[in-house]
């Protein structure tokens, strides 16, 4: 990577311009100003990508100026930059109809993304607009294997939250074979006795010719990549993400044996043992969820966790919190920060020592709360995690986030929008067409009859309960729905006296598969 010796920031509030003075190799675009193609065929663009990326990794720049000497070549924003270096991103023309959920939903990618990518300020879109739809982050992504670093060509890709790698680099990773199945667009991978099949672009894929749900197989450039988490734990294994490091930790698991008690579900084994239901099922050759007293199971464990450091599971199991801070720009108001970062408002006024009456001044800095959120083993491909409300779904299902609901019973499913509601969340169809399939599921009236449902958010999937009537304040006003309906999680409550509903609850175990219908 070439380093510019001479540069310079310009702050303009919480933004930087950053001014980058060219050096003799660099002289030869004096001669044509304008032509910015030149300047990206140079590879320049990349550089300044990368320089930006290792030398001011936690600021907000918004533009980069080119200059010569004292002359400017070029003042250019950074989402050009970064377009001229992005080989995975496409571009779409907005048609007569369509909204960024729209969009954002035919590619698969989420709405904050698309309005980010584009550096959107509002959600108001025009015919003839050209947006540019993300498809993967950074390839900076390392994939250990019992302590060995792998060097994988083609690099892995994080696509809407999922790490892929290519199909043939884990397979020989892991001792497995691939084949191709041209005239089925099907890609399977086998090791010992499991067999898994893909079809290009589906999201369920076949293992031992069970159907399962996935995120699904993609060919990028020629090469066919896949969910690594999925291939490493159908075939066994433990793995975990290093967000720090960004690496992916795939580790063989030495076996313990367990004998099932009364009350034992699999799901509770899973959780104490910190493995996943899948692997359970897949180390005992299990065809179904049921186990007995007495039952001897075997228990996948990583090889070196006396060895790891005593808090690791602890932090890997419960939620944390880290902090960012926000400088108040013209504009910005407290409710939309909340909205905006995904945390509740009295949670914002608290954590700021805030009341609502306060007011903001330009420059003032917030304290920003970020939750993370570890993702929970579930009883089986079916259920959903069962996620706390106030520690972990609240932040996971934010209001203004947008997701997909399937219900238990019947397998149908619809979209809804969280609007308001902070014991529980208020949401509304997103489409009179959601709203018609609602009215279907509940029997062809909406009514206040719990239904257990899966909430599908960001690649999740959590237990919830939910009730068709609408009531009260409404935000979505096209949707032929008038008002909003209650979901539920675990341990949420009545907005009117804090308490919680039984048979709310009852209705997230089941979805959670804790309990039976």
């Amino acid at each position: 990577m070439r380093q510019f010796e001479h540069y310079e920031l310009e702050k303009d509030g919480d933004e930087y311009t950053l001014v980058i003075y060219l050096d003799n190799f660099h002289q030869e675009f004096s001669k044509d100003l304008d032509k910015r193609t030149e300047i990206t065929n140079n590879n320049l663009f990349k550089d300044i990508k990368n320089f930006i990326k290792e030398k001011f990794p936690n600021l907000k720049i918004k533009a980069v100026k080119l200059m010569i000497g004292a002359t400017l070549i070029s003042a250019i924003p950074l989402g050009s930059v970064l377009a001229a270096t992005d080989n995975t991103s496409s571009s779409y023309t907005v048609q007569s109809g369509d909204s960024l959920w729209k969009i954002a939903n035919r590619f698969g990618v989420s709405v904050s993304e698309l309005k980010n990518y584009n550096r959107l300020t509002s959600d108001t879109l025009y015919v003839g607009q050209t947006i540019r739809i993300p498809t993967t982050s950074s390839m900076d992504v390392t994939i250990n294997i019992n302590g060995q670093v792998k060097e994988i060509v083609p690099e892995p890709m994080i696509i809407d939250g999922t790490t892929y790698i290519p199909i043939r680099a884990i397979a020989n990773s892991l001792g497995a074979t691939v084949w191709w199945n041209e005239s089925s667009n099907t890609v399977g991978i086998n090791r010992d006795d499991i067999k898994i099949a893909f079809v290009i672009g589906s999201n369920t894929a076949r293992v031992n010719g069970n159907k399962i749900t996935i995120s699904p197989a993609k060919i990028m450039n020629g090469t066919t990549y896949v969910p690594i988490r999925f291939i490493s734990e159908t075939f066994g294994y433990n793995v975990n993400w290093d967000a720090k490091t960004r690496t992916v930790n795939i580790t063989t698991p030495k076996q313990t044996t367990y004998t099932v008690v009364s009350g034992d579900t699999l799901w509770k084994i899973a959780s104490r043992f910190g493995t996943s239901v899948l692997a359970l099922k897949q180390i005992n050759n299990l065809t179904s969820d049921r186990i007995h007293v007495g039952q001897k199971l075997t228990i996948p464990t990583v090889e070196n966790t006396a060895t790891q450091n005593k808090g690791t599971q602890e932090t890997y199991t419960k939620p944390t919190v880290t902090y960012i801070t926000h400088t108040v720009s013209k504009g910005d108001n407290l409710w939309d920060l909340s909205i905006r970062y995904g945390i509740p408002f009295t949670e914002l006024l608290s954590v700021n020592k805030l009341t609502q009456n306060s007011t903001l001044t330009l420059g003032q800095k917030l304290t920003i709360p970020v939750h993370h959120i570890p993702v929970k083993p579930v009883v089986s491909e079916k259920h959903g995690e069962l996620l706390d409300w106030w520690t972990e779904a609240q932040y996971v299902f934010p209001i203004g986030k947008v997701a997909k609901v399937t219900d238990f019973q019947t397998g149908r499913t619809w979209y809804v929008k969280r609007t308001i509601g902070a014991n529980h969340a208020d949401s509304e169809p997103l489409t009179a067409k959601d709203a018609a399939i609602i009215k279907e599921v509940w029997g062809g009236t909406y009514n206040w009859n719990k239904r257990a449902i899966i909430i599908e958010v960001d690649g999740r999937r959590i237990a919830a309960s939910m009730t068709s009537m609408p009531h009260d304040i409404q935000y979505i006003k096209d949707n032929n729905y008038n008002g909003h309906f209650d979901i539920h999680f675990l341990n949420s409550t009545r907005h009117k006296d804090g308490k919680m509903t039984e048979s709310h609850q009852k209705q997230v175990r089941i979805a959670a598969g804790v309990e039976s219908l």
